[in-house]
């Protein structure tokens, strides 16, 4: 299996530690890029801390809750105690009977159980579960399990009468009929109903099946984009083994199939199954028209069931969507409140900045005006440094033309003095001969 490679040279720190310290920013600011991100997978260092981000479980109070829940006693606790060791048996965090995986599974199932009652406990709230406190310490376990069942309308998968499980059952069967029409007629030719086989992809976000490592990436998914992602993922199966399906041509192999082949495809190549699951496109529109249609087949064919668990389900739905507005309003609000001073120190800063640009205009004009005055007085001074040298070298000529001149005449001198000594020579030796 390609398990996620955590060695600092492969993940990006700097953007994971800016999730940690900032997620609502980032996801407003970076919201392709940390769609990116999630797709390669949260590093396991920190995917509980994200995961919590995310759905925004952090409460004290909610941990005090949690707390206080396991000192009573829950009716549900010998079916949870029972269930124990079925629910991942493999994995060794959760195989020794007694151990503290599944003693930490037991304390937060059975605090949920009794925070509540409605729903009480069901075999697949075990498989949700697991991974949270694989990721994340016990009382964060149960904060996030609440967020998940309440804001991401787990809740309604697991109550008496599983009128959420209905609803996207429902859904489920709708779309694959559009999406892929050859294998929702095999399916029908072989009487082969999504009851059967996908009821355990909704209820364990696939746990049941696939090795945790690649259920933790489908819960990033989940996290991020909504209960909806659990569609594309079981759409990204069925298209990946399409060939397959459509060669089994009875109910039985159809079944095993769907329970344990289906998912082999994957095991060793998670982000494949990342990519295919993200091109599946289906609408929010397409889901909500798909939800008023169910409600209306209801009211015709089961109007009891409408008027009690699904006007239920339909009020806590509308109170997470109402929450989950409110909560997207004061984001909003404290982000223009954020804009609005962003944008008055802007101007600020533009405002000064003006101002300093005309200051440094007026210091250059001033430069220039000092330049071309210092400019000036320098031209004067090397014009009458160069006039009083041309002065100066004139009187030097002159003066070389005197001393010429008086070199010439002493050489002239010289000259006649020598001729009258030649003379005076030959006069003394005339003079001698005599």
């Amino acid at each position: 299996m390609d398990d996620q490679d955590d060695s600092a040279e492969n993940i990006d720190w700097q953007f994971w530690g800016s999730i940690v310290n900032s997620y609502d920013e980032v996801a407003r600011r970076q919201p392709r890029l940390l769609t990116k991100k999630l797709m390669q997978g949260i590093p396991d260092a920190v995917r509980g801390t994200v995961w919590m981000l995310m759905c925004k479980a952090k409460n004290e109070d909610m941990e005090n809750t949690y707390r206080a829940l396991l000192t009573r006693d829950s009716s549900h606790e010998k079916a949870i105690i029972r269930d124990l060791d079925r629910t991942f048996p493999k994995h060794k965090h959760f195989a020794d009977k007694g151990g503290p995986g599944q003693e930490s599974l037991l304390h937060v199932i059975k605090a949920y159980s009794v925070w509540d009652t409605e729903v009480g406990y069901c075999q697949g709230i075990a498989f949700i579960t697991g991974p949270l406190l694989l990721n994340m310490p016990d009382e964060e376990a149960f904060c996030v399990l609440v967020k998940l069942m309440n804001d991401y309308n787990f809740r309604e998968l697991y109550t008496p009468n599983m009128i959420g499980l209905q609803l996207r059952l429902f859904q489920f069967e709708r779309l694959l009929k559009d999406l892929f029409p050859a294998i929702s007629k095999h399916f029908d030719t072989h009487e082969i109903k999504a009851t059967m086989y996908a009821s355990q992809w909704f209820m364990t976000v696939f746990a049941y099946r696939f090795p945790l490592e690649i259920v933790f990436r489908i819960m990033d998914m989940i996290f991020a984009q909504g209960i909806e992602s659990i569609f594309r993922f079981a759409f990204a199966l069925l298209k990946k083994n399409q060939d397959q399906i459509l060669q089994l041509n009875d109910m039985q192999s159809l079944l095993d199939f769907l329970k344990t082949g289906l998912f082999d495809p994957y095991v060793n190549n998670v982000d494949a199954l990342m990519q295919d699951a993200a091109a599946i496109k289906i609408s929010k529109s397409k889901f909500d028209k798909l939800a008023v249609e169910h409600v209306e087949e209801l009211r015709k064919n089961n109007p009891d069931l409408l008027s009690g668990d699904a006007l239920r389900a339909e009020n806590r739905r509308l109170a997470a969507a109402l929450r989950k507005a409110e909560e997207s309003y004061e984001t909003l609000n404290r982000e223009h409140i954020q804009l609005v001073k962003e944008h008055i120190e802007m101007r600020t800063l533009k405002e000064r900045a003006a101002q300093k640009v005309e200051e440094h205009e007026i210091t250059v004009e001033g430069l220039k005006s000092v330049l071309n005055s210092e400019r000036k007085e320098a031209e004067e001074q090397v014009k009458e440094e160069m006039d009083r040298l041309a002065q100066k070298n004139y009187k030097l000529t002159m003066k070389n033309e005197e001393l010429q001149d008086t070199v010439d005449r002493v050489e002239g001198i010289v000259l006649a003095q020598s001729a009258r000594l030649k003379e005076l020579e030959a006069v003394v030796n005339t003079l001698r001969g005599n």
